[in-house]
């Protein structure tokens, strides 16, 4: 089997589109980063959605694991879309060269998605120690973000489960970042606005603002 025929099969398709859009996006990071329009790249990642339920709680845990936020999201998903991409080829073109035919692809997809994500974890932990302080990114001066109104945008925050809120800096940059209760009787739902109080690690502590600017 060639490499043209292997990397566009039905059981390999979905590694094949992973490896595309990793590569487009890092041509669009390269792009946007020589002409100046660096950092989030204008992408305004907010959900817009009104969530309160178990799934909200569950993706936020995941996401606070993972510890999304400390570099530009984009950067997250370029390394999930490679690491998915290659174990999935990788797996599948084993597959064909012993017993020749592949697994089902959702097998594999699922296999790689599990795999995938310690390495995600691990990524963001040591990019986000290095990435550059001088540039507006999501993970750019995170701790200046403590002082300051937000919104909360997804799941319900609360002492024991991470919500995201929506945050702007000083420049009005926004920030979605996972946040916590700081009081432990209190919890927050979309659209209430809270008093961001102070960081821990990946994620941030708020309050209810006690005086909410208007919507």
């Amino acid at each position: 089997m060639s490499f043209g025929e292997f990397i566009t099969a039905p059981q390999v398709w979905p590694f094949s589109v992973a490896l595309g859009l990793f590569f487009a996006i890092t041509l669009l990071e390269v792009a946007l980063a020589l002409t100046g329009f660096g950092g989030n790249f204008g992408i305004e990642l907010d959900p817009d959605v009104a969530v309160d339920t178990p799934i909200a709680g569950i993706t936020g845990k995941l996401f606070a694991w993972l510890e999304i936020g400390r570099v530009p999201y984009l950067v997250s998903m370029a390394v999930f879309l490679f690491c998915f991409a290659m174990l999935g080829l990788f797996a599948q073109n084993i597959q064909f060269e012993t017993i020749g035919r592949a697994l089902p692809w959702p097998l594999v997809a699922f296999g790689a998605t599990l795999a995938t994500m310690p390495v995600v974890r691990l990524a963001n932990r040591l990019l986000g120690r290095i990435w550059p302080k001088d540039v507006e990114t999501s993970a750019v001066s995170q701790d200046s973000l403590v002082g300051h109104e937000a919104i909360v945008v997804l799941g319900v925050v609360s002492a024991s489960n991470p919500g995201q809120i929506k945050v702007r800096d000083t420049s009005g940059a926004s920030h979605h970042v996972l946040a916590y209760s700081d009081a432990e009787d209190e919890s927050y739902t979309t659209g209430e606005h809270v008093l961001v109080v102070a960081r821990r690690g990946a994620s941030f502590a708020v309050i209810r603002h006690p005086n909410p600017t208007a919507d």
